[in-house]
């Protein structure tokens, strides 16, 4: 048993020199895993498919059987599928954003500080994340405000450490915390049999939690092996935080060192990497050494792999994107998945990039997170719930009508809302009497779109109005999807949209029908037989849709990947464009 770090600069080859590890061992009777953040293991997968294919005597022994990309948190499902002894429903950040949202509002009169706000119960939400993630527990937060001479801060933290309880009690034997999972996942590796002599290397980790660090020791107790990969320049005692641009990784060595020493298995001789392979470009190269460095070089041959392109808008940043994508296909002849677009700023380009590129047909995948406000299908139900909300409001009704959900031409839908904006349809003139204003044929008319409008919606008030609890609040509401045929309607744009090959919104509205299914079960779970008003229950349904996100997958292996800076990762691409790139938005980056 003990630890390996496998260290060098970014691109010396850490990430190869572990899968010509596994090539060489993955005949040994030693289970082999690689670990990876989510974000990498796909990549990390095709890695290894390739390392497969290239072993000696791949027709005979070598098999894919013996090695295996793992993540923390697919690691977690295995062991308790293993090992049993955790049966509780997992919480969504929905479902969590729902109960805080809950909490804040009942104790709004014993709380000083914080108020039920969209933006505090985010602040929370990620106050809690912080927490679990370094296992801050209630015992430590009371021991801490004990010696707190700070009333501004003891305020807050008495406002927090009153939530975090009644949040902890609500989950306590009933829900897990998604957050909470490596903590309960070092608890129970001694009982399984996953981990035990194999061999692990761990890679593409730029650090590590305090859970994380928990769980890699209990990993050390069991694996024959483990291997870590560090992206630094040595392994000496980190110093100058301001000019080291290494600092934070070798602190993360040295904590991995200490896990080893808390483990009591051996540290063994680390191993270095030198050089760049990676860079096949002298000019990258040269920028990756010295872009931090403060006794930096200037590089003396002509540019030609780096250029800047100083744009006056947004829109001539794109445009020349564009085009410099054909010239690279054309000229070049590199594929769309070789090309990859990062930025900080990824919500305010992607409808750009969107338009230009179809413009140049350029195939494109935006890995970034739909806004749900903007989903037909949680504009339609939050218009419902904005109508009885807002007394028949002329911006609620008009929301709810263009959704599409009524089979209703456009014409029409214009003719009423002229008809409305002219005469001051709102509140009550929807429901209680007759349109009377105008001509009689067009009265006529507008009187039967107006029932055809009305008429659901007051059956839904009536059987809202009777229910108390959250459970039959929700019911109604699905009952109210499914009797309008909701979901049919979807469903039947859905196939339309995969015969045009609009494969990224198909997929958008069927995760989007899912998202409310889940949604709504989640409200019932956690607040079941709660009695409450029709105007809480919608701010929390509010709160559980503006924390949830639509995430995409790409349609096509071919094309070109726009990502966000912080989030996505590309390695095997031969041309990345930065765009937005300023001081502001990206102050530091690695």
């Amino acid at each position: 048993m003990g630890l390996r770090l496998i260290y060098g600069r970014a691109g010396s080859g850490k990430s190869k020199y572990c899968f010509d590890q596994i090539k060489e061992n993955i005949n040994s009777n030693s289970p082999i895993y690689i670990i990876t953040p989510e974000q990498f293991s796909f990549t990390a997968e095709q890695k290894l498919l390739e390392t497969i294919s290239m072993c000696k005597d791949h027709h005979s022994h070598c098999s894919v059987i013996n090695a295996e990309v793992i993540t923390f948190n697919r690691m977690a499902d295995r062991i308790f599928n293993e090992v049993g002894g955790v049966n509780n429903t997992h919480i969504s950040k929905a479902g969590k954003s729902m109960l805080i949202s809950s909490i804040l509002k009942k104790q709004k009169k014993n709380l000083k500080f914080l108020g039920n706000t969209d933006e505090f119960t985010d602040v929370i939400l990620r106050t809690f994340k912080d927490f679990k993630k370094h296992n801050v527990t209630l015992d430590f937060l009371e021991e801490t405000m004990k010696v707190i001479d700070n009333k501004y801060l003891e305020s807050k933290l008495n406002d927090i450490n009153l939530i975090y309880t009644l949040y902890e009690e609500k989950l306590e034997n009933r829900y897990i915390d998604d957050d909470d999972v490596l903590t309960i996942l070092s608890e129970k590796l001694e009982k399984s049999e996953m981990f035990k002599n194999s061999i692990i290397y761990i890679d593409e980790f730029a650090g590590f939690t305090k859970q994380e660090y928990m769980l890699i020791t209990e990993l050390l107790k069991v694996a024959n092996q483990i291997n870590i990969t560090v992206c630094t320049d040595t392994l000496e005692e980190p110093q100058f935080i301001d000019t080291d641009i290494f600092y934070s990784n070798k602190v993360t060595a040295k904590r991995l060192i200490e896990c080893a020493k808390n483990a009591n298995v051996k540290i063994l001789e680390p191993i270095k990497l030198e050089g760049s392979n990676r860079f096949k470009s002298e000019e990258l190269k040269h920028l990756e050494e010295n872009l931090y460095n403060i006794n930096y070089k200037k590089y003396s041959k002509d540019n030609n792999d780096i250029t800047l392109f100083l744009a006056t808008n947004s829109y001539s940043e794109i445009e020349y994107v564009a085009q410099n994508i054909i010239k690279l296909v054309r000229n070049e002849k590199l594929r769309y998945r070789d090309i990859s677009i990062i930025t900080k700023d990824i919500n305010t380009y992607s409808s750009l990039i969107k338009a230009i590129f179809q413009k140049y047909n350029i195939p494109v995948f935006i890995d970034d997170e739909k806004d749900l406000g903007q989903n037909v299908l949680i504009k339609y139900i939050l218009s419902i719930l904005d109508i009885f909300s807002n007394n028949w409001s002329y911006e609620s009704m008009f929301n709810y009508i263009k959704t599409g959900f009524l089979e209703l031409e456009k014409d029409d839908i214009f003719e009423l809302e002229n008809y409305c904006i002219k005469y001051g349809i709102k509140g009550k003139k929807w429901y209680e009497d007759d349109f009377k204003y105008g001509e009689e044929e067009q009265i006529k008319k507008l009187n039967e779109i107006r029932l055809k409008i009305v008429t659901p919606l007051i059956e839904l008030k009536n059987s809202i109005s009777k229910s108390k609890t959250v459970k039959q609040i929700s019911q109604e509401l699905y009952l109210f999807l499914v009797k309008n045929k909701v979901f049919e309607t979807l469903n039947k744009k859905i196939d339309y949209l995969q015969t045009i090959n609009e494969i990224d919104m198909a997929n958008e509205y069927t995760s989007s029908v899912n998202l409310v299914i889940n949604l709504l079960d989640e409200i019932v779970s956690l607040f079941q037989d709660e009695i409450i008003s029709f105007e809480n229950y919608r701010d929390l349904l509010k709160i559980g849709f503006s924390s949830s996100s639509l995430k995409n997958i790409p349609a096509t292996l071919d094309q070109v990947i726009v990502g966000d800076i912080d989030r996505s990762r590309s390695h095997k691409v031969r041309a990345i464009f930065i765009i937005g790139l300023n001081d502001r938005s990206i102050s530091k980056c690695k």
